[in-house]
């Protein structure tokens, strides 16, 4: 009979995610050898990659490899997950569960370390859309547009299952279903169980997005109530990894706008102070700002894009600036900032300078020049 319970491994080591960067660089069978490069612990590299007893790395590794970095880093993502019961249950009791989205809370669902630990896992591998003094949002959409992933979740869960003492019974998928494994990605049973047996991704899964936009602009429903806007400074470093040459399009554009994020943070706060500066904070309206200065008592929220156009980047920042600083009725913000990688064009500026003569909408866009190390 299955028991999840004998699903364990430290909770307490930092470094889960690094087996990643192995995999994108060395043969499955090397990665092994190769643990110390990264300073990943053995007995937490074994349990997650379920390394057989004799020591042999499973053959879904290599074949993940032939998938590229996105499916590297979901598959190792879910070897985590899947190696401790604690996280399993974790991530099914996420608070503001939605379908492929649920927030882990410090305190609530995970604590001290094994949060903290699990927080930079989310983050590292590409999976973490919001984190702030509460707890960290994931979003496991992107898993499921990964041509081929789903025969290989089916394999490794097979050897986390056999690790669990599962009698095989049942097939892989349906003991799957049956120990809720389904509710971990977010999926109902039967899609859950086409994707594991056909490599069927569910209807609702394709996004030209990133996850943290495509939680503003599809999500249904009005939120939470609003409350008032708290301005709380402070920053939780973003995590940017070094990326190899074939990492896909997605990966590159969450690096670069952590990569901002973290810059301008830093820019922020020796330009005005740390005490005056804050990231992912809350509006009160159930969204969160990515920057946010508060500068004798004139609170400026900055939305940061990092898409092939500016035209796109305004696109899209122009509706989350203006929910979050006055969705439904409030002012929260007395200036708005569009912020991206990209100079702006003449055309671009005439528009939005069209947009704060005439509609006295607060609104400006700034580059951050990522040689320079500036907002412009």
């Amino acid at each position: 009979m299955t028991d999840l319970n004998l699903l364990k491994v430290s909770l307490t080591k930092h470094n889960a995610h690094k087996i990643a960067r192995l995999l994108k660089t060395y043969p499955a069978d090397q990665i092994l050898t190769r643990l110390h490069e990264v300073q990943a612990e053995q007995a937490q590299a074994y349990k997650n990659l379920s390394v057989s007893s004799d020591g042999k790395v499973p053959d879904v590794w290599t074949k993940v490899q032939a998938l590229g970095g996105n499916a590297i880093d979901a598959l190792v993502l879910i070897g985590i997950i899947f190696s401790h019961h604690e996280l399993i249950n974790a991530v099914i009791n996420a608070s503001d569960r939605s379908g492929y989205s649920g927030k882990i809370q410090r305190g609530n669902q995970l604590n001290f370390k094994p949060y903290t630990n699990f927080v930079r896992v989310l983050d590292q591998l590409g999976f973490a859309t919001k984190i702030d003094h509460a707890g960290v949002t994931f979003n496991f959409r992107a898993m499921f547009e990964i041509s081929g992933l789903g025969r290989l979740v089916a394999e490794l869960l097979g050897l986390k299952l056999a690790a669990a003492h599962w009698d095989k019974a049942r097939p892989i998928a349906d003991e799957a279903v049956n120990q809720k494994f389904h509710q971990v990605f977010g999926v109902s049973t039967k899609e859950f169980k086409r994707w594991l047996q056909k490599d069927i991704q569910p209807s609702a899964a394709a996004t030209s997005l990133l996850p943290k936009d495509e939680e503003f602009f599809q999500v249904e429903g009005e939120g939470v109530s609003a409350s008032v806007f708290t301005f709380k400074p402070g920053h939780t470093e973003r995590a940017v990894e070094p990326l190899e040459k074939s990492a896909s399009a997605k990966t590159k554009v969450n690096q670069l706008h952590n990569d901002i994020q973290n810059r301008l943070y830093k820019y922020l706060c020796g330009k005005f102070g740390a005490s005056s500066v804050g990231t992912e904070l809350d509006t009160g309206s159930g969204t969160t700002v990515d920057v946010v200065t508060s500068v004798k008592k004139k609170i400026t929220f900055f939305e940061i894009k990092t898409s092939n156009s500016v035209r796109a980047s305004i696109r899209q920042a122009i509706p989350q600036l203006l929910e979050y600083a006055y969705w439904p009725e409030e002012t929260r913000a007395e200036e708005l900032v569009i912020v991206s990688h990209l100079p702006i064009t003449t055309t671009a500026e005439r528009y939005i300078a069209h947009l704060r003569d005439n509609f006295k909408i607060p609104l400006s866009y700034h580059q951050f020049d990522l040689k320079k190390n500036e907002l412009i």
